[in-house]
Order: C-alpha cells, then structure tokens, then sequence
C-alpha cells in the first residue's frame, strides 16, 4: 500500500464547485475552465502547510525561518542582507561548515591556520579536529549524504556557527562580539554568550543588542522582548572545572549591571558532563538563594532577577556522545520562579507556570536545541531519500491495483514497527490496516510524531508532570457549563460556596481535585 492517487471525479457526479450540477454539464465539460480546488480541497492544503510549518518550527524554532533556494545547480542561501551561495551545500549543516569562516573572518581564519595547531585558536584547533573526523568516518562516496554521530567536538563548532548565523539573520552580528571571540582570553565567555542569544531567538524573542563598547555606562547584553514583555538580559561564565557549585560570584556582577527591565541571568558552570543533577541543583539554587538577604549592588539591596544555571559541556568532552545539557531556573527574590518554589496547590503552580511562559519557552529552547539538517524543515529521513513519505491524511492510497481508500488517521507502534491506518472506502466504511514501518520511518515518526501522517496531530504522553496533567484535565473541561460542573461537584461539602464563585474558578477546583485524585491513585 503504497500508491497515492487523487480521486478522479465521475461524469455523473455532483461537480465538487458546489453548483448541484453534474460534472459533466460543469467544470466536467472540454470548454470549461480548469476546475480549481474545492472547499474540501482548499481545507485540505491548509491543514498540510500547517503541518509542515510545525515540523520547521520544531527543528529551526521561532525565529525567521531559513530562506533558501536551489538554482542552476547552487544552493543559495539568504543571511540577513548577504547572499551565500555554493554547489556543496546539500545539507544546512554543509553551509554552516561554511558560514563560520565568513562571519569570523576568512583572512583571521588562513591566518591562523599557518601557525602551529598547539597555538592555533581554539576555533581553529576545532576546525582541525573535524577534518580528520571526517577522514575517519566518511565512508560513502561522493555525492552520497552521511550521517555521522554528533560528539562534543562537533556540536561546538557547528553550534557556533548555528548561533552566529541565529544572530545576523534575526538580529545583527557585532563586530564587537566577533572580537571577543576572536580573543582566547575571552573567547568562552562570548560562545557561551552566543547560545544564550540562540535560545531567545528560537523562542521567539526580538532582540536589541546593547553597545557594550559604550564605556560610560554598563549594560546588559540584549533586551529580549516578547509579548509585549521586555528583559534585561545577562550572561556570565564561570572559570572551567572548578570543584565547587557556588555561583555568587558571577550572581554579584551580573546584578551591578544596569538593566532598565526585569532582570534574566544566564550563568554557565563550565564543567564536563559527568555532573551529579541532584547535587548541582541543591547547591546551586542554594547559592543564589541564601544571597536573597544579604547580597547588594552599589551600596543597595540588589534587583530580583530570573536566574538560569546551566552546563553546556560540549567544549569539555569532544569525543564524547552522550553530552546532557543542563538548565536550571531559580528565582533570586521571586518565590514563585523556578526550582524550590513552593506552591499550596496545583492551581496556583499552573498559573505561575503560565505567568512565565515567555521564559519557560527560553528554558524547553535550551533543552530541545538542535542544529537544523535540513534547509526547508522536512524530515531527513524524507528529505533525502532514505524513506518515502508514504502516508498523508486525506489522499487515496492504493489497496490493490484497482481499489483506492482514503486515509483518515492513523498511529504507530513504535515497538511493533507498524503503522495501524484508518482508511476509508467510497462507500464511507472504515478499514484499519497495518503496515510494516522501514527503519528510517520509524526514525521519522520518533523525530516528529505530530506530523508523520501529514498533518498536525496530538500524540498522548504518559507525563509524570502533575501541572501537564492539570492542565490536561482543565483543557478537557473548558467548554464544560456551569450547571454541569456544579452537578460532577454536588457531593461537595463546600456545593453552596462552589455556587458562588464565577465560572473561571469552578474550572480550576475541579481541574484540581481531579489532578489530586490521579496523583493520590497514582501512589497507590
């Protein structure tokens, strides 16, 4: 089952424009005009381009998308106002192997290349590095794409270029920032200045770079805004591999900075990978939080600030695969903020979680980042010819050589290997059948789960998150009336009170006492 055709229309039917004239004597007959889409038809593209615009965003974020093009045998590839262009570059990760030397410089780049590789840049000394990975591990000829295990090594080089090239497609590319990383004394400072700018991108953030060459004054480095909610950003770095987790040195400077908005502090730990999670996150929101008291910036107490603690331990660990990122948010004089907070109900957790849902995005962008393969957002696996993409809600799909059903839905067994699909027959009965998955099928659908079949679709999780469930039950129950709700919640003690208050509340009690009910179940 593998054939997709598009329906043909009978002579004798109804013409799909709705006139209630048969097709024949319509959009059927040789003098008419083409038949353009039907309503059907139209809805049916609208669901597909909202599926692929998902899957984009799941892999390159919501900043601007990647605008590219191929032309006479170029891939032409659009930076904010530069144009690069290349016959090599079949994959983004190609043209990012590229970009780096033009946005650091190619003439700094030869430069150091001719110096021996212990006193080369760091940069350059990655860039040698993955020259001989290569050697090693490109097998196929050319022509052919590879994939290759992603290690430390080249998530660093290739995440640099991926956050500069974030940066001068959405914002702007200092040439004060290049500087800096130009500079070994402080070039880790300004990488790790760079992810922290790539996440707010990816999260939909505009930015405003400051000018930090401007020696009256300090500043942050960007104000991050989305929603109408500006942020004084800052970034800070500590000194690679020390033994302990306090973080109060780089707390205190980050507070002396001027910031005219609320304040985020992003502070890098600088370790390998091997770090103990329980003992990170007791020590360092420790550390921020019994300054809360005492800690004071210019001979005053100092600002409250939202406060991300995170390990980024690619430079640590080059040959390495299995490199846990680690972001911790902590609230410095905002108790409702991050790791420790302590709420007296589900309700008022899910509301500060909404209330910092701008942020929260920051800290999931942190999480799920990843270098785009691919220039238009399609799965690889579909994208360059490891697997079809056979399955598509709403086209007819080939049962035998002369029966065609339209697919309506379907679910994956990732475990089975199996797709089960809803197929539908022209006389409107339903037909479930399972079809054997390929390998690289099933490494799509593990990618991208909501858009395997062609359209955006919830894939159920079994969370462990009381607040996910919470918010499960109060999404399921939002349409529910008042005089329902009132009637699941008649056995309460509290019924006339609950009579009183608006509906709003109604919604959130009984979307809390279902969530202590499946918590206390849950323990059973």
């Amino acid at each position: 089952m593998t054939k997709r055709v598009k329906k043909k229309i009978g002579r004798n039917e109804p013409c799909p424009c709705g006139s209630g004239i048969k097709y024949k004597k319509c959009h059927g007959r040789n003098s008419a005009k083409p038949l353009g889409p039907t309503p059907d038809q139209i809805k049916a593209m609208m669901e597909s381009h909202k599926a692929t615009e998902a899957r984009r965003k799941s892999q390159q974020g919501h900043g601007k998308p990647i605008i590219s093009t191929e032309f006479q045998g170029y891939r032409f590839t659009a930076v904010g106002n530069r144009l690069h262009y290349s016959k090599k570059h079949r994959t983004f990760t190609d043209f990012l192997g590229d970009y780096i030397g033009s946005a650091i410089g190619t003439e700094w780049g030869n430069a150091e290349i001719k110096k021996p590789l212990k006193d080369r840049h760091q940069i350059l000394q990655w860039y040698d590095a993955i020259c001989n990975f290569q050697k090693l591990n490109m097998q196929k000829p050319n022509g052919q794409i590879q994939a290759m295990p992603l290690n430390g090594l080249l998530a660093a080089y290739y995440g640099l270029s991926y956050n500069l090239y974030l940066l001068q497609h959405n914002v702007e590319l200092q040439e004060y920032l290049i500087q800096r990383l130009k500079r070994t004394d402080s070039f880790y400072a300004a990488y790790y200045e760079t992810y922290v700018a790539a996440w707010f991108i990816l999260a939909g953030f505009e930015l405003r770079m400051e000018n930090e060459q401007d020696p009256t004054k300090t500043h942050p480095e960007f104000i991050a805004t989305r929603d109408g909610q500006s942020y004084s950003v800052e970034a800070k770095t500590r000194q690679p591999n020390k033994k302990h987790l306090d973080v109060g040195n780089q707390l205190y400077k980050a507070l002396c900075i001027e910031a005219h908005h609320p304040r985020v502090i992003f502070i890098d730990m600088n370790v390998g990978p091997d770090m103990d999670f329980e003992k990170f996150a007791k020590e360092a929101s420790d550390s921020v939080r019994s300054r809360e008291s005492k800690l004071k910036t210019h001979g005053e107490a100092a600002s409250p600030a939202h406060i991300f603690v995170t390990n980024q331990p690619y430079h640590h660990a080059l040959d390495e695969t299995q490199l846990p990122r680690v972001c911790l948010a902590v609230g410095f004089k905002i108790n409702d903020f991050g790791y420790g907070a302590k709420y007296t109900s589900y309700t008022k957790a899910y509301k500060a979680r909404k209330k910092y849902t701008a942020l929260n995005d920051v800290q999931k962008a942190m999480a799920s980042y990843s270098i785009p393969i691919t220039f238009d957002g399609e799965i690889p696996e579909f994208a360059f010819g490891k697997a079809d993409r056979r399955f598509n809600i709403g086209e007819r799909i080939g049962v035998t050589d002369d029966v065609f059903m339209t697919l309506e839905s379907g679910i994956v067994s990732v475990p089975d290997r199996t797709a089960y699909l809803v197929l539908v027959d022209d006389n409107c009965h339903s037909h479930i059948a399972p079809v054997k998955l390929s390998d690289e099928e099933v490494e799509a659908y593990k990618s991208h789960p909501e858009t395997f079949f062609g359209r955006v679709v919830s894939v159920s999780k079994n969370t462990e998150d009381p607040i996910e469930l919470y918010e499960f039950f109060l999404n399921g129950y939002k349409d529910t009336t008042r005089d329902k709700l009132l009637e699941f919640m008649s056995s309460s003690p509290d019924i006339e009170t609950l009579k009183t208050l608006p509906d709003d509340e109604l919604h959130f009690i009984y979307a809390e006492g279902l969530t202590q009910t499946a918590m206390r179940n849950r323990k059973q």
